[in-house]
């Protein structure tokens, strides 16, 4: 992580808007296309000349799996949860990437992390002096946004350390993934992704190196109805 203060850049949904108030953490969100993709890999910051059609099964609260063909090493063997996806792009973090950094050793003024072992987990590209926090609950923490079922989203000191509190599981992520209008539905149209529903278990529980391997496997099932049938030319 680079040094210096937490990034403020909030994006100006209403839904996440919510969370600036007091926020020292970042809930990265796609304020614009441009900003999303900036410092990201040539293959994800590209835009398509002529944006793909929206595809109907990619929505917030999904996993992204890599395709087993996908060779960016940005993104090989990884599982992203998408936290964001719209008509202005989509936004995510990688799940299975962990590092050996504790997060205390980021945050070392919550002094509730200092019991705990957590530790800080690769998001993706963009922003890595930047953190997102999922928080499993079992009811909404404050200043968050509901990315599926029991999971939330929050860029929020207040959220984690009501979390912690309750003994809730945590993970922080450095940086994550964006993606401006239709580049996401171009890579699936070409089978980088396979594409669904999220698993809390396999984000705050399994042993992150093994959960691509169990969902690549899961999701390749459904590759006929995940992606446009192409013809090759002979």
């Amino acid at each position: 992580m680079r040094g210096g203060p937490l990034g403020t850049a909030w994006p100006a949904r209403p839904a996440v808007r919510e969370l600036a108030a007091g926020a020292l953490l970042l809930l990265a969100a796609l304020a614009a296309p441009h900003a999303a993709t900036a410092g990201m890999s040539p293959r994800i910051a590209v835009i398509p000349e002529q944006p793909a059609i929206p595809h109907p099964r990619l929505a917030r609260g999904k996993f992204l799996v890599a395709n087993k063909s996908l060779q960016d090493p940005t993104f090989t063997e990884t599982v992203i949860l998408l936290v964001d996806y719209d008509d202005h792009g989509a936004l995510g973090v990688v799940v299975n990437r962990p590092t050996e950094v504790p997060l205390t050793a980021a945050l070392p003024e919550v002094e509730e992390l200092r019991k705990r072992k957590d530790i800080i987990f690769l998001g993706g590209p963009v922003a890595r002096d930047r953190m997102v926090i999922l928080l499993r609950a079992s009811a909404a923490p404050p200043q968050s946004v509901q990315v599926f079922d029991t999971v939330y989203a929050t860029g929020s000191l207040k959220a984690l350390r009501s979390s912690i509190g309750h003994g809730e599981s945590v993970r922080a992520y450095a940086g994550y993934a964006g993606w401006g209008p239709g580049q996401l539905d171009a890579e699936v149209a070409r089978g980088d992704w396979l594409i669904g529903p999220a698993d809390s278990k396999a984000i705050f529980d399994d042993p992150p190196t093994d959960v691509w391997q169990r969902f690549v496997e899961r999701f390749s099932g459904d590759w006929a109805s995940l992606t446009p049938l192409r013809t090759a030319a002979y």
